[in-house]
């Protein structure tokens, strides 16, 4: 008789979960030695023909753990006038096109970040010393200049300049010293000129319709020890929303100033939702009751919708979302559906994303030079691939990494909402923690009608339920569930 053998017993950590996602992509995690002595080389790189702004009281505002700062700051109001400086990284100043630093970045297409570290587009001296606006450096940066008169832009205008960040500040503590009134804080009245032009930002968005969904998102926290780890829901902070505009707010003006120059850049798009997904999505509305004749060829219906949400239906704002399209990088523009958008680029990450360095190529060689470059179609192809890339490993090692939490939890019974059904069984998200899973269908679920049979229980999108987990595989992250009850 011959004995089975037992399957080996694997334990999971973080740590395998991450370095797992790392070979299986095979990420480029390192740079050759060379790189340091070209760092250090750049580190003595003068700014002699960038302009002096470093008078202007720029903040930098981030996470907590960020390093690479891309952007930097500053507003100032006169009762309905704005004046507005959004300074960027000047990467290309010292990263020059086809050396090898630019070869390099050009492989990865972006950084790529982890719970616990991050794999760099350039080696760290560059990106979170060289090119990052760390505060009290003199650092050299690309500054878009914009004037607006009762919310309508009258003045647009790029400089090459150096500046000095006088503080880096995170979101928690923008939200904090703002709204809690703390004057006594040196920050406070840059802080609080940025959110009055934020108002104004988002009067203009809210204008022609920009669709703000709302939607929970988790982060993994590493604890002190390093080997253990927790959950956490991301604060919903008004800090974040104020960056997103300004940062919008650049990428608008750089596309429409590459546009109107037909300059052959890189470009972000964002098309409509297919008509596939608008269908299912219409049906899904009508089977609970706020469906309002909405084509879903405008933003202004997505808006409507959302408008409509509340406690019992909160769901929908799920689907509306997943009914999107990806964007993507093209060398032709064609807008940001989402936004409401006619122009729309990538240009205020330079460090972390290679298409941004593009941009602020092709924009300074036309805007000082009058230089018109020329970029391949398969360099946006490429930056696309890799963006997805990017979001599917993060995707994994969020479920790997949840499933593990579960086991170490050793929690089985959680409550979710349906939000998908096959013959084959139904999908349910979580509500307590960030993960989806499969509740397979058996025979003794459906009854005979006729010449087929229907589903004993007639389970609905977006019902609220209860379930027990079944089988937790943290190698592939996917969650089997059983018992399942509509509560």
């Amino acid at each position: 008789m011959i004995k089975k053998r037992k399957k080996k017993k694997v334990d999971f950590n973080l740590n395998d979960i991450i370095e797992k996602e790392i070979k299986h992509n095979s990420l480029r995690r390192y740079f050759p030695k060379s790189f340091e002595l070209i760092s250090k080389d750049l580190a003595n790189k003068e700014t002699k023909d960038h302009k002096d702004f470093t008078n202007i009281p720029f903040v930098t505002i981030d996470g907590e753990d960020s390093k690479d700062f891309d952007d930097a700051v500053w507003s100032i109001n006169d009762n309905n006038s704005s004046k507005i400086m959004i300074a960027i990284s000047d990467v290309s100043y010292f990263v020059k096109k086809n050396d090898p630093l630019d070869k390099e970045a050009r492989k990865r297409g972006n950084s790529f970040y982890f719970p616990d570290r991050v794999i760099p587009m350039f080696p760290e001296e560059i990106s979170n010393n060289i090119c990052s606006l760390v505060p009290n450096k003199e650092r050299a940066c690309i500054v878009v200049e914009i004037e607006m008169y009762n919310c309508k832009i009258i003045n647009f205008n790029i400089h090459r300049a150096k500046i000095i960040s006088t503080a880096r500040l995170t979101y928690q503590e923008v939200d904090q010293i703002y709204y809690t009134n703390l004057e006594k804080n040196k920050n406070f009245k840059i802080i609080r000129n940025l959110f009055e032009t934020y108002k104004k930002l988002k009067k203009i968005s809210e204008k022609r319709n920009k669709i703000n969904f709302s939607s929970e998102e988790f982060q993994i926290i590493k604890k002190k020890d390093d080997k253990d780890f927790f959950l956490k829901k991301k604060d919903n902070l008004e800090s974040y929303k104020l960056i997103e505009e300004f940062m919008i707010l650049a990428n608008e003006n750089v596309a429409k100033y590459l546009k109107s120059n037909n300059l052959n850049s890189i470009f972000r798009n964002h098309e409509k939702p297919r008509d596939e997904k608008i269908k299912d999505l219409q049906k899904l509305l009508k089977e609970n009751n706020i469906y309002k004749n909405e084509k879903f060829n405008t933003q202004k219906d997505f808006k409507n919708v959302l408008s409509r949400i509340n406690k019992s239906n909160v769901f929908i704002n799920d689907f509306l979302l997943r009914s999107q399209s990806k964007a993507y990088y093209d060398n032709k523009n064609i807008g940001h559906f989402g936004l409401g958008l006619d122009y729309y680029t990538h240009f205020t990450s330079p460090i972390r994303r290679y298409s941004d360095l593009n941009v602020h190529r092709d924009l300074i060689d036309h805007f000082f030079n009058k230089k018109k470059n020329n970029n391949e179609f398969s360099l946006s192809e490429y930056l696309t691939i890799q963006e997805k890339k990017s979001e599917s490993i993060e995707r994994k090692v969020m479920e790997r990494a949840c499933c593990l939490y579960i086991k170490n939890s050793k929690k089985k019974y959680f409550i979710g909402i349906i939000d998908g059904i096959e013959s084959f069984g139904i999908f349910i998200r979580s509500l307590d923690l960030p993960f989806s899973c499969l509740a397979r269908t058996k025979y003794k679920d459906f009854k005979k009608k006729g010449d087929y049979k229907k589903p004993i229980i007639n389970y609905k999108l977006g019902q609220r339920v209860s379930f027990k987990i079944k089988r937790n595989d943290i190698s592939s992250g996917k969650i089997l569930a059983h018992n399942v009850k509509i509560i």
